[in-house]
């Protein structure tokens, strides 16, 4: 099999990535693509660094032996902690997730923007840079030690979380923007949209991450070439 025929690799914790997944397929409808949930560790967001680091490096290995062309680390937490030494020493093309920041501080327009993201997220030297970037952005990053878990638990029926997230956003009257800094999160985008209706703009990475991949692929001539839709499979 020629190497621009080998699925792409995916991997969370949980069930998170499978938004990413979704972002991904949109945009590489003709991919095969391999998910590996690794939910014996989730979530990663209550983990020491050097643990996540373990395990983005054992995911991304069982990929590759799967034949993977590309890997997409489908988390925030794993990819501050990871991406970058994973990047070093692995030889297939490696796409992270990070919080949408740039592209709500370009269409912000007044208001508080609230950055809702994992402890581990919160204190990682690689998301304190991206901050960094968009000095004087009216942007408070909210570390939520239990809500990946809470989503995964109740992937069936978000809406029983809905007490909780009104309870997270109440400080925040003047709030305009939430960027969603989980993949996770992104499950409750629609209820999200329901609570705050128009007033408020929701913003997440994956569509960001899918766009990377898609370059990484073109640049390396790793794009697939059959015109049929891919397959998708799952793994714990």
């Amino acid at each position: 099999m020629a190497m621009s025929e080998a699925p792409i690799g995916i991997f969370d914790s949980g069930i998170g990535g499978v938004t990413t997944l979704d972002a991904c397929r949109r945009l590489l409808f003709n991919e095969d693509f391999i998910y590996i949930a690794d939910e014996r560790f989730a979530p990663y967001g209550d983990k020491p660094e050097e643990f996540i680091v373990g395990r983005v490096f054992a995911c991304a290995r069982r990929l590759a032996d799967m034949g993977a062309k590309a890997v997409v680390i489908a988390c925030n937490t794993a990819t501050n902690a990871g991406a970058g030494r994973l990047r070093t020493a692995f030889p297939l093309p490696v796409v992270g997730l990070e919080p949408a920041v740039k592209p709500a501080y370009e269409a912000y327009t007044g208001g508080r923007a609230v950055l809702p993201c994992t402890p581990a997220t919160a204190a990682s030297a690689k998301f304190r840079t991206l901050l960094s970037r968009f000095g004087g952005y009216n942007l408070t990053v909210l570390p939520l030690a239990r809500l990946a878990g809470l989503i995964e638990k109740n992937i069936e029926n978000p809406d029983v979380l809905e007490p909780y997230i009104r309870e997270i956003f109440s400080p925040y009257p003047d709030l305009s923007q939430i960027i969603l800094g989980c993949t996770h999160y992104v499950f409750l985008r629609g209820m999200l949209e329901r609570i705050f209706g128009g007033r408020v703009k929701i913003f997440d990475g994956n569509d960001g991450a899918a766009k990377r991949l898609k370059l990484l692929l073109q640049a390396r001539n790793l794009l697939s070439p059959r015109p049929s839709v891919g397959r998708v499979e799952f793994l714990t």
